[in-house]
């Protein structure tokens, strides 16, 4: 289990990272581009998702794509999945990941930017 404190705003992230890997280990074939891929293949852009939310640091997603693509593609050389794909994938996780804590904390958050993220990343 990791917490986050996001800062001025005092909005608290937690993320059971093991649930979370779980979770989307069952259901990675849902997600765009994955119907076909290998757990292998999915779980350097899913494990990236879930690192991002914890080191966005108030940041929305968006902010964060240029170095996201950095760290997959120096940590998922191997992967089938590229970057335009696992960039849907990180987006996917990062809105599941704010959207549970919105519920957790019965407050909206302020960092699960739907439509902003939607403009360059279509999170499913």
């Amino acid at each position: 289990m990791h917490a986050f404190e996001t800062g001025a705003r005092s909005t608290a992230l937690v993320v059971d990272s093991d649930a979370e890997v779980g979770h989307w280990r069952a259901n990675f074939r849902d997600l765009p581009h994955c119907r076909y891929m290998r757990w292998d293949d999915v779980k350097p852009a899913l494990k990236l998702g879930i690192d991002a939310c914890l080191k966005a640091n108030g940041r929305d997603i968006t902010e964060m794509l240029d170095e996201l693509m950095v760290r997959y593609r120096r940590t998922a050389s191997e992967s089938a999945l590229g970057w335009d794909q696992a960039r849907e994938v990180v987006a996917a996780v990062w809105v599941r990941v704010w959207a549970q804590n919105s519920i957790r904390t019965k407050t909206p958050s302020e960092f699960m930017h739907v439509g902003r993220i939607s403009q360059g990343l279509r999170a499913r």
